[in-house]
């Protein structure tokens, strides 16, 4: 089931900013929902886009203008519990410090996301070997900085991952893909698409590992576009979180 079907996004993080409070192992280091986009804003975003946004990006931004929600496990837990955190995330990605910021959201609001240079992939910063060169996406073959253009960052998860939407005017549905490598590397990750990213962070807990796990795979964009799986979803969250304290 899709955010479509359910209510708004801004809803779903202050559900999850509650559960997180009421957990006495967690903490939240950061927690904030901009107000709903006017239609009016909207209106303005699509003039300077040249394009109608998809459905589901208005109804994203129509529910808030952007958001944060970080939060960790906190430092200070006693040692038993640390050893059980530690079992039930033996697979989680490596760099990331479940002390410092074990979940993380934070949604760009629509002008900076579409149009803020500063939100330029990395690469085309500095990689000047790219020239000549294609991708292939969804049996389209894109020289390789068009396509990094078509993606801009939407969740910029933390410094090394973000989830970026790939923007295609003409098309009614935009879909999404994980950064990694510090934002730079988008050759390992499924597609999926808005509502459906939307209701696997709210499912996972904004968990980073949830995401490069479910999302994380060598040229995933090859495969199907996937879809929300509330038992995949679910089994990317750990009894820690969700168990009786």
């Amino acid at each position: 089931m899709t955010f479509e079907n359910r209510s708004d996004f801004s809803s779903e993080l202050q559900k999850l900013a509650n559960k997180i409070s009421k957990n006495p192992r967690l903490e939240i280091t950061s927690f904030a929902l901009g107000d709903p986009l006017p239609e009016n804003s909207l209106a303005e975003v699509e003039e300077r886009l040249g394009a109608n946004l998809p459905d589901s990006v208005r109804r994203l931004y129509r529910s808030l203008s952007h958001a944060t929600l970080r939060w960790r496990f906190r430092p200070d837990l006693d040692e038993q519990t640390r050893i059980t955190v530690a079992d039930e995330f033996a697979n989680a990605v490596s760099r990331h410090n479940l002390y410092t910021t074990a979940g993380s959201v934070e949604i760009l609001p629509l002008e900076d996301m579409l149009f803020e240079e500063e939100y330029n992939l990395p690469s085309l910063e500095f990689d000047e070997e790219e020239d000549g060169e294609e991708f292939d996406f969804c049996s389209q073959k894109y020289p390789t900085r068009e396509f990094e253009r078509m993606l801009r960052p939407f969740d910029l998860i933390d410094g090394f991952f973000a989830m970026a939407l790939v923007v295609q005017p003409s098309n009614d549905e935009w879909k999404m893909m994980l950064l990694n490598d510090h934002w730079s590397s988008y050759e390992e990750s499924r597609v999926t698409y808005l509502d459906d990213y939307l209701a696997y962070t709210a499912a996972t807990w904004g968990l980073v590992n949830a995401r490069a796990e479910i999302f994380g795979e060598s040229r995933g964009d090859r495969r199907p576009a996937l879809r929300y799986d509330p038992e995949l979803a679910a089994s990317r969250v750990p009894p820690t979180l969700t168990s009786p304290t």
